[in-house]
């Protein structure tokens, strides 16, 4: 399949290196805790205006979870797809203002994983690690009191205990409600701390497909009900990010191959009646599955 049209860049991995992440998502090299600075450069945010919360949280996620290679996996693609759009589609490239958006996005969309913005270190440590607990049977019918004895018996109770004090955390809600959670903490530790207002909200809404939309920042028309900036509507950027995510996903953690991949995605994006015939999904998704089918023939 070629481009699909229906509707200064940074520089791209070259396309053995791209092939490598794409064909190998489950192969990644470990992350130097100073590298999350050169990442924070190579896309223009400058460490020193990150309240250093935000940067302490992002080495967490890094040093106890998969999360953060996945986001790095997911910048190299992004990347990569903008090259594709200039050389291919150049009357509808990414502007710059829409590639910070998702670059940015990107790699501030999990740091909810590390829970709400006020956590305590202790509620930090726990809810890293049900994070780190990947694949999980089925969780829209266990409850986070089954999934917290099954996989830490030693001191569930205790586990239980110190995060049952965060609010909208429930012992008997399902392990699905529990993971939609880190959206909305994602929203809450990146507002206001130095994060670019435009990509805030780029974070906050990757999981709009499922129906998540933290404090309704996304309202009628796409059009954002808080001010990020010159960002005003939720639309092609915030799109991508969503499909970096759960490509990444399909990827790695679904063990799925790149048609399967890109199958689901599509699946899942129409099984949201808001989003049944969304040009501009189709068209990412489309020339999303033709440069990576192309590198993977070459």
């Amino acid at each position: 399949m070629g481009p699909v049209r229906l509707g200064s860049t940074p520089s791209s991995p070259t396309k053995n290196m791209l092939k490598e992440e794409i064909t190998n998502p489950n192969t990644s090299t470990e992350i130097k805790r100073d590298h999350l600075k050169d990442l924070f450069e190579e896309i223009g945010l400058d460490v020193e205006k990150i309240n250093p919360n935000i940067m302490r949280k992002l080495r967490l996620l890094n040093e106890k979870t998969e999360t953060f290679k996945d986001e790095e996996r997911s910048l190299q693609v992004a990347r990569s797809l903008f090259e594709y759009y200039k050389n291919r589609l150049a009357d509808i490239r990414f502007t710059d203002q829409e590639q910070r958006v998702i670059l940015i996005g990107t790699m501030f969309a999990d740091i909810g994983k590390t829970g709400p913005k006020d956590a305590t270190p202790e509620q930090e440590e726990i809810i890293l690690d049900i994070y780190g607990v990947e694949n999980i049977p089925d969780p829209n019918s266990i409850t986070l009191l089954e999934f917290v004895s099954k996989y830490f018996p030693a001191d569930a109770e205790k586990r239980l205990s110190s995060i049952e004090t965060i609010n909208k955390v429930r012992s008997n809600m399902t392990m699905r409600e529990f993971y939609n959670l880190h959206s909305e903490w994602t929203f809450q530790i990146i507002s206001g701390d130095g994060v670019p207002p435009e990509a805030i909200a780029a974070a906050a809404a990757h999981h709009m497909i499922e129906g998540i939309n933290p404090e309704e920042i996304v309202g009628k028309g796409g059009r954002f009900t808080r001010f990020f900036g010159e960002n005003v509507f939720f639309d092609r950027a915030e799109k991508l990010v969503i499909i970096l995510d759960k490509y990444d996903g399909f990827r790695r953690r679904g063990k799925k191959g790149h048609k399967e991949a890109i199958a689901l995605i599509r699946k899942k994006i129409k099984e949201n009646p808001n989003f049944l015939n969304d040009r501009e999904f189709e068209e990412l998704l489309s020339n999303l599955d033709a440069m990576i089918s192309e590198n993977e023939q070459t």
